[in-house]
């Protein structure tokens, strides 16, 4: 198994509010971005990257021989503590109060991606040189896309795509989303916060960048680069893994 991770603060941000976590001996990778617009976005993003860094260092072997259930299981543990600690440094202190995050976490396998997600950081899967998207955004645009109130063009340039209506820290209990994706060999995973995906509203463009670069490394340089060259108006953070 093959990956890169890369962040960049963008043209306009004074801080980078984006984290990124990924074990190579366990296969489990986290990205989380926080809340701009909320006190310590950065700080809430790292706190609940720590739980994932802890489970990797309390954990003696790699777990190559966990189900998908139980990677799911282990992944939905990690959120909900990540989430209770961000909201608990929320709770007793001022200066941390409505601190928020996104989270997307997931162990890479062979056959198949098992993941939890919160927020509007996003999956994608390159397989068969398709690029889709596996996440669906807990965001005020996506409810409208999903009422019909506006369609999925509509959405990608909405003034209010950045809305989110669910994060990590908010609220003492939280909803996540856990899910399975199957993979194959050559299949590429794409993880990314809103810095990229917002500013490339058309998937097309970071599917070719995919196909074109030849390696994760090039294609991280190009899909960064792509997003600033549209303003770069946020923190950007892209993981890649690629099944060998």
């Amino acid at each position: 198994m093959n990956y890169v991770a890369r962040t960049d603060i963008g043209i306009l941000r004074k801080r980078n509010e984006d984290a990124y976590f990924f074990d190579n001996d366990n296969l489990i990778f986290a990205v989380a971005d926080g809340m701009s617009g909320h006190a310590h976005g950065d700080i809430a993003s790292r706190v609940a990257l720590q739980v994932f860094e802890e489970w990797v260092a309390e954990t003696p072997l790699p777990a190559s021989d966990l189900g998908p259930i139980n990677r799911l299981n282990i992944l939905e543990k990690l959120a909900i503590e990540a989430n209770q600690r961000v909201f608990k440094m929320g709770q007793d202190s001022q200066q941390y109060k409505r601190m928020g995050t996104t989270l997307t976490a997931g162990f890479v396998t062979p056959s198949y991606l098992a993941y939890v997600h919160v927020g509007d950081s996003r999956l994608y899967v390159l397989h068969n040189n398709i690029l889709t998207q596996i996440t669906t955004d807990d965001s005020l645009v996506q409810n409208l896309i999903e009422k019909g109130e506006i369609t999925p063009e509509e959405g990608r340039v909405h003034p209010k795509r950045n809305i989110i209506t669910q994060a990590v820290g908010l609220s003492e209990n939280i909803i996540l989303t856990t899910d399975v994706c199957p993979l194959t060999r050559g299949d590429i995973i794409l993880a990314c916060t809103d810095g990229l995906h917002d500013l490339i509203i058309d998937d097309t463009e970071m599917q070719t960048i995919l196909i074109k670069a030849g390696c994760l490394k090039v294609a991280s340089e190009q899909l960064i680069k792509k997003a600033l060259s549209y303003g770069g108006t946020d923190n950007i953070t892209v993981i890649l893994a690629s099944v060998d």
